[in-house]
């Protein structure tokens, strides 16, 4: 989005005030480079952006120069990488915008020497589109629209028209009908080329009106929007407009597009040219749909943080009873997650006209039933819902339980503080004394995480002091040569990985570092009884890693009493099964 400046004053405009126009310049001033740098920090990062669409605002308020500038960059990117995305399965290879057509006659030549593809928004019926799409002063423009309707029409390279329906669109279906006839054999335009939207509240564009009713542009109920599916099957079957019908007008519904991705923050972001990173424009200015800004944060850190904040917002929705059981759960995956925010609903909100469409066409987009449909709805709530997941499983309460669990298990002398009591090395493991952590002067005893009666979390940035205080005799325990001993150091984040045999879901690994025993520091405050080792160093050298709101997980041991953990763990099964996670003492915080 290289500019949210727009010349016109939609009365549903999702992006509410943010379309101000006092920002064009500063804009204008700075697109073209905020766009070929965001590319190249995304190929340094190993990401090959496939698709590069130019939205808005609206993009032809910029200067004729900012726009050849943009339009150059996106062709050359696209040859410049042609052989991996044609190897990929990607074709595009020209600049693609969204416009509302208000300057499309001014710039029919620019567009033609680039051959960019052209998607104009308009409303239908055309009579909506003179009282809605005014622009700033309030004044239609609606012979303009059609005029360079007729332009569009002629333009020799890729195009479509788009409409966003809401309620009153749907009033007068007919109308709708006959502007579509209008625009296909009349103004000349191939009107297979066409998609539908379904326009949904906006927060944002409410706060812009004063929280007014935004004079009966509410969103279209499910059975009005059926009403126009099955009134345009009606009008267009067996016509010249049946294929488009079919095959376009309502792809928005279908798999292929990203309101259907299972998680759409792993694969789809939305650049403005100050650098911010958005979800989409549906998403753009709710802060629930930030990623983080290009020039402020890692590639790897805003792809996390995309992800982590769309599975947030279908957890925050739930799932509904509906789609848990639901054939079509697997390609629908709930819907958007941005409307979803919006309506405070955990179901898509075209839900029926998507059903509609995939019974329409069972070989595209065949149901699921009984075993398979269960199977699909685990795999959903294990990847976006495993709360819900553990929940399910509680219930099911299965006459023969997954695992099995030997009796001997709950002895009391078999209970993890019971062999630790028995073993004097586990007693130096798990000592809680062992370890004192100096935050900022405060010292912090550290336990093992799975002994610990609650959780401290700190938040601590690159201005915090944090000293480790380690006892001496804790690097004789299982060892006979100090020399060869170690400070061990594991630091993990709580985004999760599947891997190993047993293909658990883990906190993931970022580093593992070692100190040799003879070069860890006298201990100034605790004596000589101790050793210290400074960590603010080492956690600022890998704070790339830190993702914002994201928690760290930090473990301490010796090497010596890490290899006698795992040594143990294959000698005594009753100490492997309660010490299946790490047991070290930890320190977990949120990087600031």
């Amino acid at each position: 989005m290289p500019t949210l400046c727009c010349n016109l004053s939609c009365r549903y405009c999702y992006l509410g005030s943010q379309t101000d126009p006092t920002t064009l310049k500063l804009d204008a001033g700075r697109a073209v480079a905020t766009l070929q740098q965001a590319l190249q920090r995304f190929l340094d990062a190993g990401v090959l952006p496939f698709n590069v669409s130019l939205h808005g605002g609206e993009v032809t308020t910029l200067p004729p120069k900012v726009l050849d500038q943009l339009f150059s960059t996106i062709n050359r990117h696209y040859l410049d990488h042609f052989d991996q995305l044609n190897a990929l399965g990607y074709r595009k290879s020209a600049p693609h915008l969204k416009t509302n057509l208000f300057n499309f006659h001014k710039l029919y030549d620019l567009f033609d020497q680039h051959r960019v593809s052209i998607s104009a928004s308009i409303d239908l019926p055309l009579s909506l589109h003179a009282k809605y799409r005014v622009d700033r002063r309030g004044r239609l423009w609606l012979n303009r629209t059609i005029e360079n309707l007729r332009l569009l029409a002629r333009y020799p390279h890729s195009k479509k028209i788009s409409a966003t329906l809401y309620k009153e669109h749907l009033q007068d279906i007919p109308a709708l009908i006959d502007d579509i006839w209008t625009i296909h054999r009349e103004l000349g335009f191939d009107m297979n080329n066409f998609n539908i939207m379904f326009g949904f509240g906006s927060e944002l564009n409410c706060q812009k009106f004063g929280g007014e009713p935004e004079l009966g542009l509410q969103q279209a109920s499910e059975a009005e929007q059926l009403q126009l599916y099955h009134a345009l099957h009606k009008a267009f079957g067996g016509t010249e407009l049946e294929e488009g019908l079919r095959r376009n007008w309502f792809d928005e519904f279908k798999p292929s597009y990203c309101t259907n991705a299972f998680n759409c923050g792993e694969r789809f972001y939305l650049l403005q040219s100050d650098g911010a990173i958005w979800s989409c424009v549906r998403g753009q200015g709710l802060e629930q749909l930030q990623y983080g800004n290009i020039f402020a944060d890692g590639v790897e850190d805003i792809l996390a943080e995309g992800s982590r904040r769309v599975r947030l917002l279908h957890q925050q929705q739930g799932l509904d009873p509906d789609c848990r059981a639901c054939e079509y759960l697997q390609i629908c995956h709930t819907g958007c997650p941005a409307v979803k925010l919006q309506n405070r609903s955990g179901k898509s909100y075209t839900c029926a006209l998507q059903k509609a469409i995939y019974r329409d066409n069972p070989a595209s987009y065949p149901p699921l039933y009984g075993g398979d449909q269960a199977a699909a709805a685990r795999e959903y709530l294990l990847g976006m819902h495993p709360a819900l997941l553990q929940d399910l499983v509680a219930q099911e309460q299965p006459k023969s339980p997954v695992v099995l669990i030997p009796a001997e298990l709950y002895d009391q002398k078999n209970s993890l503080q019971a062999l630790i009591t028995a073993d004097p090395l586990l007693q130096q493991l798990y000592s809680p004394d062992a370890f004192l952590l100096e935050l900022n002067g405060e010292l912090i005893p550290l336990q093992s995480q799975i002994l610990a009666p609650q959780r401290s979390l700190y938040s601590i940035g690159k201005d915090d002091q944090l000293l480790l205080h380690i006892r001496r005799s804790l690097f004789e325990a299982n060892c006979s040569e100090l020399i060869r001993n170690t400070l061990y150091i594991q630091l993990l984040r709580d985004t999760t990985v599947v891997y190993g045999d047993e293909q658990r879901s883990k906190q993931e690994h970022l580093i593992t570092h070692q100190i040799f025993h003879n070069l860890l520091q006298p201990d100034l405050l605790l004596g000589e009884e101790w050793l210290a080792a400074d960590l603010a160093g080492l956690l600022q050298v890998n704070s790339r890693y830190f993702i914002k709101n994201v928690l760290n997980n930090l473990f301490v041991t010796t090497g010596q009493l890490r290899e006698y953990h795992y040594q143990k763990q294959k000698n005594n099964a009753f100490y492997h099964i309660q010490a299946i996670n790490l047991p070290f003492q930890n320190f977990e915080f949120y990087w600031d």
